[in-house]
């Protein structure tokens, strides 16, 4: 589904006051788009469906032989490192759940995140 102009124009807005107000979060976060890891998504995506093959196969011929179970349990495997790989994706010396953040001074409310802040409290205001 298509955004309107007027959310198009909003969306704008909040990208361009986010890459103003800090500028490292905002190539952050640019960076780990989609655009970038492509190919190592549809990697991970092969991955997990060579698992799953994997997986279904053995639990259908788990009837002639146990050995089979053997591969379903490595198809879960090769299932869930593909999982973990894509999820983990490219990330660089600063990103990740577990990375240390550098705790930056509050700035002066003025730009595009005070007027939000300032439409919000008058809302409930009033």
């Amino acid at each position: 589904m298509a955004l309107s102009e007027q959310e198009q124009r909003a969306l704008r807005e909040i990208e361009q006051s986010l890459m103003a107000d800090d500028p490292t979060f905002g190539a952050s976060v640019t960076d780990a788009g989609f655009g970038q890891g492509g190919s190592l998504s549809i990697r991970g995506i092969a991955v997990i469906v060579i698992g799953l093959v994997m997986l279904v196969g053995g639990v259908a011929l788990s009837q002639h032989s146990l050995w089979f179970v053997t591969l379903s349990i490595l198809g879960f495997i090769v299932m869930l490192a593909g999982g973990v790989w894509m999820l983990k994706g490219k990330r660089g010396p600063g990103g990740g759940f577990g990375s240390p953040k550098k705790k930056s001074a509050p700035k002066p409310s003025g730009g595009f995140g005070g007027r939000m802040e300032d439409n919000f409290r008058r809302r409930f205001e009033s």
